[in-house]
């Protein structure tokens, strides 16, 4: 039996000693207005997202920055399309694009423009060079209520070798505009929390929560989602600095993901909290961070002990018939 004791406390000092082992995983986080995309094509786009009201009969819009933080030389497609919602988002109707048919762009001083084509410009970023785009929304008199979605986009391209262009690369600057002439009334204002989601079994850091909301309305609204996390013995070892924040469009579910990146070894209960429309929800939960080895490894512990255990048991029955 000595055996299946040792190995049997081998097993439980590393379940035990999981829970104090430190993370080492850290992450580099950049400007959250500003976005940067791949090694070569490195165009910073600030703010990250628009947002700006639509009124009836008038012209508004906005203006972003534009700099090429690469070390070379780049041209660039811009232009208007229809929004294109991320993964982390299902429509459940059709979003409204009129806008695009309203909005022109320009170029401030300071750009390098090659030409227009089809509403579309072409300017050539070089190198540590930045300027201004400005969008110009015409909104008609007869513009419905509510909410519509556009992107200005940023393709890097080079001529084809038989004429034609050839598209490489795309980064998008996602624009939201709201008419609420008229006022907001009851129902437009509208919002259900479908889901909240926090794993038992973590094999692999970070620790992911997801929380999903639905809008149910005809104006969007903004959720925020943040966790803290406490080891066993009640301990606060990670708390967001400040909640995710993320606007929820008309006629979608979109989940939000809050993190614990820099995740240690250990059984942690987590606390997720979601705030949108005046409402908080929260929901706890714990989670085993355990990697798979380390699962493994006590699982062949538990496997040698009751091995062991059998082995001395057989032992001891053939000794007693030998006497």
């Amino acid at each position: 039996m000595k055996l299946a004791r040792i190995l049997g406390a081998i097993g439980v000092i590393g379940i035990v000693g999981a829970t104090v082992l430190p993370a080492s995983n850290a992450a580099a986080i950049i400007n959250d207005q500003i976005e940067l995309l791949g090694e070569e094509f490195q165009i910073a786009i600030s703010p990250s997202y628009i947002e700006f009201d639509l009124t009836p009969g008038t012209t508004t819009g906005g203006r972003f920055r534009v700099r090429n933080a690469g070390n070379m030389e780049t041209d660039l497609k811009i232009g208007v399309a229809p929004m294109t919602f991320s993964s982390e988002t299902t429509l459940l109707g059709t979003p409204r694009n009129e806008v695009v048919g309203w909005t022109t762009i320009t170029l401030e001083p300071g750009c390098t423009p090659i030409r227009e084509e089809e509403g579309a410009l072409f300017v050539r970023m070089r190198v540590k060079e930045e300027c201004y785009v400005q969008f110009s929304t015409n909104t008609p008199a007869n513009a419905p209520f509510g909410e519509q979605y556009m992107n200005i986009y940023f393709q890097e391209y080079s001529d084809g070798d038989e004429g034609g262009l050839l598209l490489l690369r795309s980064i998008g600057v996602n624009i939201y505009g709201t008419n609420k002439t008229g006022g907001v009334g009851a129902g437009d204002m509208c919002g259900e929390l479908i889901k909240q989601s926090i794993p038992f079994w973590v094999f692999q850091g970070p620790l992911k929560t997801t929380a999903t909301v639905e809008n149910c309305g005809r104006l969007n609204f903004r959720a925020k989602v943040s966790i803290e996390v406490y080891n066993l013995f009640g301990g606060l070892v990670y708390e967001d600095e400040q909640p995710i924040d993320r606007i929820i469009a008309v006629e979608s579910q979109r989940a939000i993901r809050a993190d614990w990146k820099d995740t240690g070894i250990g059984i942690y209960k987590t606390r997720q909290t979601v705030e949108f429309l005046g409402e908080t929800y929260v929901k706890e939960g714990w989670s085993f961070l355990i990697p798979l080895w380390l699962v493994l490894l006590v699982l062949i512990c538990i496997l040698v002990v009751i091995l062991a255990i059998v082995h001395d048991r057989k032992k001891k029955q053939l000794g007693r018939g030998r006497k």
